[in-house]
């Protein structure tokens, strides 16, 4: 059988229809396939091992926030899919995964997979597994402004890119840019912006660090030292041409294990999710999970 654990998306229909268009390329195939709509239904299914004996592959049907999730919950070594309906899908992207459904269905039901590792951080918010990045600092305050907004008043409403625009507004006017002291295996350095990645992809088509590899068992880190306004527009500038690892004041590095602390708490996101503040331990997870490849 394979599992869809698919994004509700309430109100949006063309998801809803590329989803369905990938189950019924895989009942074409003579698999039997289920798709889960329900977000609570879904986390009972993916965290119980006994229901996850006999699936061969568990879509992940969303953005990144819906293969970050899944990730989290799989409690068995079943192999990941992903069929990108986010803002970035960065992911899927850094997998090379079609984002033609019928295309992924051919994909899922050939069972090609490699093994990816996986990072792990635990912070204020406790232990969580990331497939792409984790970073504290700026970037951070905004994800986690964006998710407030999100879940104010009601259900949680879809993010969207024009989303962003007040979270970032805010956060350049009142953001404190506290240094985050970084120990990675034996190393230490404080930045004012620090991210660890597991996979090089980050928004908007960037990679803060291009030659982090999801199966070599580390995880890549970079510091950006300098705080303020001036600084970060510096170093936005700098990423966007790929030059901003050759800045002195740019800090990079690998490890297996890492820990980031500051004077005072600052704010933590995994994979484009709020995840508590500093102090944060992260080590990486080799091989930790199998993925569907073309």
């Amino acid at each position: 059988m394979i599992v869809i654990a698919a994004n509700p998306y309430r109100g949006a229909a063309h998801p809803r229809e590329r989803v369905q268009t990938l189950a019924a390329a895989i009942a074409a195939s003579g698999t039997p396939v289920r798709v889960l709509w329900d977000v609570a239904e879904r986390a009972r299914l993916l965290g119980d091992p006994r229901a996850l004996a006999g699936v061969r592959c568990v879509v992940a049907a969303g953005g990144d926030g819906t293969v970050a999730s899944v990730v989290n919950e799989l409690s068995a070594d079943v192999p990941l899919a992903t069929l990108a309906l986010g803002n970035e899908n960065l992911f899927a992207r850094a997998l090379g995964l079609p984002a033609d459904p019928i295309a992924l269905a051919r994909a899922i039901v050939g069972g090609r997979t490699r093994r990816l590792d996986l990072g792990r951080a635990t912070t204020s918010a406790g232990s969580r597994r990331f497939g792409l990045m984790l970073s504290a600092g700026f970037d951070a305050d905004i994800v986690h402004r964006v998710a407030r907004r999100r879940s104010a008043g009601g259900p949680p409403r879809r993010v969207g890119r024009l989303s962003y625009l007040a979270p970032v507004a805010t956060a350049m006017c009142v953001y404190g840019h506290c240094p985050v002291a970084v120990a990675a295996d034996g190393v230490a350095c404080a930045g004012a912006y620090c991210v660890v990645s597991n996979l090089p992809e980050y928004a908007l088509a960037l990679s803060l660090t291009p030659a982090a590899r999801g199966d070599d068992g580390m995880l890549d880190w970079l510091a950006f030292e300098r705080g303020g306004l001036p600084a970060l527009a510096a170093y936005a500038w700098a990423v966007r041409r790929a030059r901003h690892q050759r800045l002195a004041h740019v800090r990079t590095g690998r490890a297996r294990r890492l820990t980031l602390t500051s004077a005072t708490p600052v704010p933590v996101q995994l994979d484009g999710d709020p995840w508590g503040f500093t102090p944060a331990e992260v080590e990486v997870l080799p091989g930790a999970l199998a993925v569907v490849v073309v």
